[in-house]
């Protein structure tokens, strides 16, 4: 659908690099701009980014392949042997991996090679994507934002442990990165591929279950087969998981699936407005939209009673996230729709009431770029439906798990 307007929004985004935690939360945010299936339209995703660090921590939707774990720490390694200065090291570290992507072309499109298509123009490289990850997983050890890496990469190059007069060491030496296999010896030199060795893949899955043990993603590690085998995580049928763990989702499934409703009701609402307002043909949208929310109330129907007694729970709901503080808005907002949906599914999707608070609620979040509210927002709307269920990273857990059962059955 072609749309013509003269409305040109006018907005900008700055940060400052403290630390890698931050850059990794600007990186999503920047993918979610150009995903926009993923944009949170609700204020939804506090509690969505939650249960994804519960259930998969190190992990982000800006990652692709696990190798990648390896291959950053490998080019950073390098660079630290070589003594690069600080002024040099921002420039070396993209170059080499611009010859990262070159080496990994061949895989092909769609097979998880980051910059494949814009090459060393990539405005996001790897070591991006992955530097809150290798921390969270221990592979590194320094808790340093890419920049302050830089600066000082040259000097942990060559730090040595004080010795006595005797040689032995008195001090230990400062490493950046774990123990890691070495790379092969052509690395960055010939083609390369995200087939992990047996040796590599046992070092993650080690490091995930020391530091995360009990999480999804370090029990999925005993039987990683398994994770191909389901849509979202909560379908597993693993033997042995904590209770805790069954616990968290049993949360993460419930908010997932009844907050997809109104996210669709939000499309629907956006698509009867441009209609109506503009004039635009959304009645394909709204048809798609009104046919998933039939399904929706289907399956929320089909297990009313196990939804009516985890919206009884919802206190300890927010118990469980209490550490990452998700706003009284968020908290006002999801109960009020999941305990709307709770009394009477069918009747969820046209009521007036709900549609009041959907609007309300996208008008205190947006302001002037709210499209239920302001006619230049919507104007400058793409035509396209927003959000869905969420399922906290799961196809990047299930990548994971792919290559670790590879490697591992090429093991043995």
């Amino acid at each position: 659908m072609a749309i013509a307007t003269d409305y040109v929004p006018e907005s900008s985004l700055g940060w400052l690099d403290f630390d890698s935690a931050a850059s990794e939360r600007v990186g999503e945010l920047l993918r979610a701009f150009d995903e926009p299936g993923t944009l949170d339209v609700l204020g939804l995703g506090t509690v969505r980014d939650a249960f994804s660090g519960m259930l998969n921590p190190g992990t982000s939707t800006i990652q692709t392949r696990l190798r990648y774990f390896l291959f950053v720490p490998w080019i950073c390694a390098r660079l630290e042997a070589q003594r690069v200065s600080p002024g040099e090291f921002s420039r070396r570290l993209r170059d080499d991996e611009a010859r990262l992507i070159d080496c990994l072309r061949h895989l092909g499109h769609n097979q998880g090679v980051i910059g494949f298509t814009a090459g060393r123009n990539l405005k996001r490289m790897p070591s991006d994507a992955y530097w809150g990850g290798l921390w969270t997983w221990g592979l590194r050890r320094i808790d340093l934002s890419i920049s302050e890496y830089g600066q000082r990469a040259a000097t942990l190059g060559k730090m040595r442990p004080d010795r006595d007069d005797d040689g032995n060491a008195m001090t230990r030496a400062v490493s950046m990165w774990a123990g890691l296999p070495p790379p092969p010896d052509d690395f960055l030199h010939a083609e390369i591929t995200f087939d992990l060795m047996p040796d590599e893949a046992q070092l993650l899955v080690d490091h995930i279950r020391r530091r995360h043990a009990g999480t999804l993603l370090a029990v999925l590690c005993a039987t990683p087969q398994a994770a191909a085998q389901v849509d979202y995580p909560w379908q597993l049928q693993t033997p042995g998981m904590p209770a805790q763990l069954v616990e968290i989702l049993r949360h993460a499934q419930n908010f997932s699936e009844l907050t997809a409703g109104p996210q669709h009701v939000y499309n629907v609402l956006v698509a009867r407005q441009a209609r109506a307002e503009l004039s635009w043909e959304t009645d394909e949208l709204e048809s798609r939209e009104l046919a998933r929310l039939d399904d929706w109330t289907h399956r929320i129907a089909a297990r009313l009673d196990d939804v009516r007694a985890w919206v009884d729970d919802l206190p300890e709901f927010w118990v469980l996230l209490n550490e990452f503080g998700i706003n009284l808005g968020v908290q006002e907002f999801v109960n009020a729709m999941v305990e709307r949906i709770a009394g009477d599914p069918e009747g969820f999707v046209e009521d007036s009431a709900v549609h009041r608070r959907i609007r309300d609620r996208e008008l205190r979040l947006k302001s002037k770029r709210a499209r239920l509210a302001h006619r230049s927002a919507l104007e400058n709307w793409n035509g396209e439906g927003v959000g869905g269920q969420f399922d906290f990273r799961w196809g990047i857990t299930q990548s994971y798990m792919r290559d670790i059962a590879a490697a591992l059955a090429a093991g043995t």
